[in-house]
C-alpha cells in the first residue's frame, strides 16, 4: 500500500506543477469514476498576448452581492482536458474568463474564484503547449521568482473531483483540491488532495506557492464541493 501511495503522490506532483520531466527551456468523491467529457469549457480566444500570458487584458469578473463569500461549485462548469491528460472544470461565470492560449486568467473575486484558480493549476502545470511566460502569469510575484516550466508525463483516467475552501479572506485563500488519480500501470483509482494557497494580486487570483513545496495527501472522503463527472448545468 505504501508503494502505491508513493507512486500516486509522485504522479500528482508531476502533473500539478511540472516538477518532474523534461525542462522546457528550448469526488463525485473518492468512489467516483474519472470519466468525463474531454473538451468542454468556453473556447479560447485569440490574442497577441497568448505566448506571454494575460498581457494588458483587464480582469473584471462580476460577482453578485450574495456570492461575495460563496465557495459553491459554479453551476455552469464544463470540462476540459489538459495536454497532460487531466480532466478539469472551467466556468464562464467564475473563471477563467480569459483564455488567450493554454492558461486561463481572470477569476471571480470570491472563494469560488479562488478555488477555480487553484483547480486550473493542478491540471495544466507541466502542459507541453504552454509557454513559460503564460504559466508564470498564474503565479504570484514571489512564487514566480526563478520559476521554470517543466513538461509533465501524460496520465490516464485522472480528473479534478472537487475542492474545499480551507481558509478565505478577500486578499488570500487556501484551497484543498482533490484529484482522482489512476496509478501508473493501472490499478484502483485513489483520491489525493493538495492544498494550494492563492493571493489576490493584479486583480486576479494567483497561485502563491513554489512548485517544490506542494505535498499531496491521500484522502478517503468526498470533498465539500464536488464536480460531477457529467458536468454542471448552465
Amino acid at each position: 500500500m505504501l508503494g502505491v501511495i508513493l507512486i500516486l503522490a509522485v504522479l500528482l506532483v508531476w502533473n500539478l506543477m511540472g516538477n518532474k520531466g523534461e525542462n522546457k527551456n528550448s469526488a463525485e468523491g473518492a468512489a467516483s469514476s474519472s470519466s468525463a467529457p474531454s473538451d468542454g469549457g468556453q473556447p479560447s480566444s485569440t490574442s497577441s498576448s497568448s505566448a506571454t500570458g494575460r498581457g494588458d487584458h483587464k480582469c473584471d469578473v462580476p460577482v453578485a452581492p450574495d456570492k461575495a463569500f460563496s465557495g459553491e461549485v459554479p453551476s455552469d462548469y464544463q470540462f476540459k482536458t489538459s495536454a497532460v491528460g487531466i480532466v478539469y472544470p472551467v466556468s464562464a461565470s467564475v473563471g477563467p474568463t480569459y483564455t488567450p492560449a493554454v492558461a486561463g486568467y481572470c477569476f471571480a473575486h470570491n472563494p469560488a474564484g479562488a478555488a477555480m484558480a487553484a483547480v486550473q493549476i493542478t491540471a495544466i502545470g507541466g502542459d507541453s503547449r504552454a509557454s513559460e511566460a503564460e504559466m508564470k502569469e498564474l503565479l504570484s510575484a514571489s512564487a514566480g521568482e526563478g520559476f521554470h516550466i517543466s513538461v509533465a508525463e501524460p496520465v490516464q483516467n485522472t480528473r479534478v473531483a472537487g475542492y474545499e475552501i480551507e481558509q478565505y479572506s478577500p486578499e488570500q485563500a487556501k484551497v484543498g483540491v482533490v484529484a482522482l488519480v489512476t496509478p501508473k500501470g493501472g490499478g484502483e483509482q485513489q483520491a489525493l488532495k493538495v492544498t494550494i494557497p492563492v493571493v489576490w494580486e493584479n486583480d486576479d487570483w494567483k497561485v502563491d506557492v513554489k512548485p517544490s513545496t506542494l505535498k499531496p495527501v491521500l484522502v478517503t472522503r468526498a470533498p465539500e464541493q464536488v464536480f460531477k463527472a457529467n458536468g454542471g448545468k448552465s
